[in-house]
């Protein structure tokens, strides 16, 4: 990505050998910030997503000072502005390559449901084991991308690591969580660790709301399809962990 040096990468690499995951995270976000601060600044009504150009608003996201309305915008700027990369022949020499990243698809619970009954789609329920125990998507397993705690909302170290476990980078899957935003990120990760068949189902189990409290888009239950409560064999994120 523009703006990432070798330097930058090694320092990232080094950190996440020596701190782990969790520990890599909050620093990379520190380092984020302070760089954020320092960085000049501009005026709202003058920022504008850098793939869409629309009017910046305060749920855009920022990647390394540049902003984007959505995630989707995000992978399309990439996509338009590859990498180069450089690897070795058996021959020793150099050769340049151009790194594109995969994106992901986003779909309604209809259509996860449609694909889950005529093909082999797995659907990921990404939302806590409560969650989860007290209703989700007949057929679902379980892989929180966060867990709740006293704090809030902590990232789950180890979910790539027990999707990897479990499904192959090229298995369809479907992830949800309750209203699509936890689920929309952890999309993100798997794309990154390199699974190349992941939608992210818009709504959720519950369905996505406005401010007001208004639901903009119907979630799983909402449309009235088919829900299971509590453990089934095989599904559940202390089975899928090994634990």
């Amino acid at each position: 990505m523009k703006g990432v040096s070798p330097a930058d990468s090694l320092l990232k690499m080094g950190t996440f050998v020596i701190l782990g995951w969790r520990g890599s995270y909050y620093v990379s976000r520190l380092m984020e910030l302070r760089a954020a601060r320092q960085r000049p600044v501009v005026d709202s009504h003058l920022r504008q997503c850098q793939a869409c150009s629309q009017p910046y608003s305060d749920d855009f996201i920022d990647r390394h000072g540049m902003d984007f309305c959505s995630v989707a915008c995000w992978f399309d700027y990439l996509k338009k502005r590859p990498r180069p990369h450089q690897t070795v022949t058996p021959s020793g020499d150099f050769i340049r390559q151009e790194m594109y990243p995969m994106s992901f698809k986003e779909i309604r619970p209809e259509e996860a449901k449609r694909l889950m009954d005529e093909s082999n789609y797995a659907y990921v329920d990404v939302r806590s084991e409560p969650e989860f125990l007290n209703g989700h998507p007949s057929g679902a397993v379980n892989i929180p991308v966060m867990f709740r705690q006293a704090m809030g909302m902590v990232p789950n170290p180890d979910f790539v690591t027990v999707v990897e476990a479990n499904f192959d980078r090229q298995s369809p899957i479907l992830l949800g969580c309750q209203m699509g935003s936890r689920s929309g990120r952890a999309a993100e990760a798997l794309v990154a660790a390199g699974f190349s068949d992941v939608s992210n189902v818009l709504g959720g189990f519950g369905g996505a709301r406005d401010e007001q409290g208004q639901v903009v888009e119907k979630g799983w239950m909402e449309l009235g399809l088919p829900v299971d409560y509590g453990e089934q064999e095989g599904r559940s994120y202390g089975e899928l962990a090994g634990r």
